[in-house]
């Protein structure tokens, strides 16, 4: 069939045929709500269950990213069809470019005597039926376009029994249809856990839509603990965000020069917060100074507490084997002696309740330049490690003298104590900012870092402590550099462990990258809430984005910097979240303004 007959074919499809008998639902409806096409079938265009077509009637705007409704009346059946519109085309009558071309002559300014209409025709894929069945539209159904119920209905959110806010749902360029949810069971662990940010690096806004998130959380658990203050079942946050560039997030509890409240208060106040205010009380942490008892400086002019680990902090926490997990040199037998030393270094004491307390053992190096020294006399490789190879025990002395030469600070040479983070906080919490970019010159340290909370929280959930609705959230932009995809080490694999196993016991990873290809398979797959900022065609293009249509992708390529594409259970929902109050760099903070706490209309006081 030629373009010419398949646009006549669109063009033509009005009123119903005898196969068709309009709906008492959609004979009210046309009075009611806008029209805008016809469902249209002809061939390389049919109806499935999964995607069907439509004309646009003369002069109608249609847009990509809109809800679109129809009905469709089928033996005894009325069923309601609610989509997304995926592409919208422009087709014209003629055969090919060069009849287009003779129309004019050639001539740009000549306008012909007689005028040929195309045809507007649009491709909508299929969110929801009502009721669910399996079945297309039928050809010459009315279209219309969707509301803000009719987008709450395609995109299931009277099935979420537990909503979260996350921003507004896109209705094509500009519209919006009300507020876009998703479900905390599915995000916090009930049913599934984590949530995973995909964005290239500026316009993909992953540390902006991670701390919205964390900003939603905070909110929702400080309401359900004033609503329900002896609810069994609480909902407690703690936040640990890890700052990975620049010292861009040791300013969230400070205005943005670029916020308006006149401006963007809007938004916000549809997703239930009226005046939005920067995040307070914030903890933050950076590393200690070589020498010295403060923090490295980091921007800020209060206080910052220092975090710093000596030898018997290690063997306290069982991080060992973390120090030297970065190297890709090292080997099963080198692996074997450093669990050795480990071992010839720690004292176990079982407690009553089962529970194993580690110490430095005495009588045993007790900081890291003793066991630098013990290392260098090799007779106590031959009194206690025989086995172990002389090369392997000497290529150990390097690496830990490698180490702590170059983590001097975070790692304290001579000092019996240091300064580890403590993060088991019991109870809802603002947020605690741990920095990292101090050490981007030593990659392995910032790894040891991050290793170092997923140890500390796995033992805090997994303990005979643990605390009933706790949740920690973990917030790490760069994931493909401490869990990247292929990797077996010991730092991967915790991660891909937290991922895989431990959402149901409250330890969730808000992490982001910018190309998912490059991380832990294990860590993308359980993800179950994913989120797509601004995107590279190439990374699209990727395995790992199959399950996206090619006009997802496309539309990836293309969403600005507030814009977010989120996939939950079906096709993505497009959502516009709120431009931020709180500084996300140096640059924006506005010093002319001073953070207070929020009330709600009550008065009681939020802060966040």
């Amino acid at each position: 069939m030629t373009d010419n007959i398949l646009t006549s074919e669109l063009a033509n499809s009005n009123g119903f045929n005898s196969n068709v008998e309009p709906s008492t639902t959609e004979i009210d409806r046309a009075t009611t709500s806008q029209i805008i096409g016809k469902v249209a079938s002809p061939p390389r265009r049919e109806s499935t269950s999964d995607e069907f077509h439509f004309w646009v009637k003369r002069g109608e705007l249609v847009e990509k990213t809109q809800i679109v409704k129809t009905e469709s009346r089928i033996g005894d059946k009325t069923i309601e069809f609610y989509a997304i519109v995926e592409e919208v085309y422009r087709q014209s009558r003629k055969r090919d470019i060069g009849e287009e071309f003779d129309a004019f002559d050639g001539d740009v300014n000549y306008q012909p005597e007689f005028h040929s209409e195309g045809v507007t025709f649009a491709t909508a894929s299929i969110l929801r039926t009502n009721p669910p069945l399996l079945a297309p539209p039928l050809e010459q159904s009315s279209v219309y376009l969707g509301s803000e119920d009719d987008a709450q209905l395609a995109y299931r959110f009277d099935e979420i029994k537990n909503p979260l806010p996350v921003g507004l749902i896109k209705n094509g360029g500009n519209a919006v249809a009300g507020t876009g949810v998703i479900d905390l069971d599915y995000l916090l662990g009930k049913n599934g856990g984590h949530m995973n940010i995909n964005g290239i690096a500026g316009r993909g806004t992953k540390s902006s839509f991670l701390l919205f998130t964390v900003y939603q959380l905070l909110k929702e658990a400080r309401d359900r603990a004033r609503e329900k203050p002896s609810d069994p079942n609480p909902l407690m946050i703690v936040p640990i965000i890890l700052n990975v560039k620049g010292y861009d997030l040791f300013h969230i509890d400070k205005w943005s020069q670029e916020y308006e409240v006149s401006k963007h208060n809007s938004d916000w106040q549809v997703l239930g917060i009226d005046n939005p205010e920067p995040f307070s009380n914030v903890s933050f942490y950076a590393p200690q100074m070589p020498g010295g008892v403060t923090s490295v400086p980091t921007g800020r002019n209060d206080t910052v507490q220092a975090y710093s680990w000596s030898l018997g902090n290690i063997i306290e926490k069982g991080l060992f084997p973390y120090l030297f997990a970065d190297d890709e040199s090292i080997n099963d037998n080198f692996r074997a002696l450093v669990l050795d030393i480990e071992a010839y270094l720690t004292k176990e004491i079982i407690q009553n309740d089962g529970n194993i307390i580690f110490s430095l053992k005495p009588g045993s190096p007790q900081t890291f330049q003793k066991l630098l020294e013990w290392l260098d006399d090799e007779d106590n490789r031959q009194n206690y490690f025989h086995s172990h190879h002389l090369a392997t025990w000497r290529k150990l002395r390097r690496k830990l003298g490698l180490l702590i030469n170059e983590g001097n600070g975070v790692l304290r040479r001579d000092d019996c104590n240091g300064n580890p983070l403590d993060l088991g906080l019991r109870n809802t919490s603002d947020p605690i900012v741990i920095d990292l970019n101090s050490l981007a010159k030593v990659p392995s340290l910032q790894r040891f870092v991050v290793a170092t909370i997923f140890q500390q929280l796995v033992r805090e959930r997994t303990g005979t402590n643990r605390v009933n609705g706790l949740v920690y959230l973990v917030a790490l932009d760069e994931l493909n550099r401490f869990a990247p995809r292929g990797s077996k080490d010991p730092i991967t694999k915790l991660i891909e462990t937290v991922a895989a196993e431990m959402r149901s016991q409250g330890i969730i990873l808000l992490g982001a990258q910018q190309q998912a290809s490059k991380v832990s398979d294990r860590v993308i797959e359980n993800a179950s809430i994913r989120v797509l900022g601004r995107s590279g065609s190439l990374e699209l293009s990727q395995s790992v984005w199959r399950s996206l249509s090619k006009s997802a992708q496309r539309k990836a390529t293309e969403l600005a910097v507030n814009e977010k594409m989120i996939i939950q259970d079906n096709e993505p929902m497009y959502v516009r979240f709120p431009l931020p109050p709180w500084a996300m760099n140096p640059s924006e903070v506005d010093n002319s303004r001073d953070v207070t706490s929020m009330e709600d209309d009550e008065g009681d006081i939020e802060t966040f």
